[in-house]
């Protein structure tokens, strides 16, 4: 099982067309096998720093599984609203779950 976190900062003003494309790639994901677990906006960081505008909790069976998203044609056709919208994604990747 591959669990990804997904960092999401969008493009100033340009919030609604982010979220627009998110909830249509997501569905994307969702034919590929993968899972949503949550989806959130974070509370401001105690630090000061801006928190991210969006995190995503995510998983999917397969590294194949996860390719064949990667690679969907209906993604690539909608990346230039993602490249107006999204300034910064930062994304976690792991294979497993360490054992508590």
């Amino acid at each position: 099982m591959i669990y990804i976190v997904a960092r999401l900062t969008y493009v100033p003003g340009r919030a609604a067309d982010a979220s627009k494309y998110e909830r249509t790639v997501l569905g994307y994901f969702v034919e590929h096998g993968g899972e949503i677990i949550a989806v959130f906006k974070p509370q401001a960081q105690a630090d000061g720093l801006p928190p991210a505008d969006e995190v995503q909790l995510l998983r999917i069976p397969t590294q194949k599984q996860l390719d064949a998203y990667l690679r969907d044609p209906r993604r690539f056709a909608l990346s230039p609203m993602r490249a107006s919208s999204i300034a910064v994604t930062e994304l976690t990747i792991s294979e497993g779950m360490i054992e508590c």
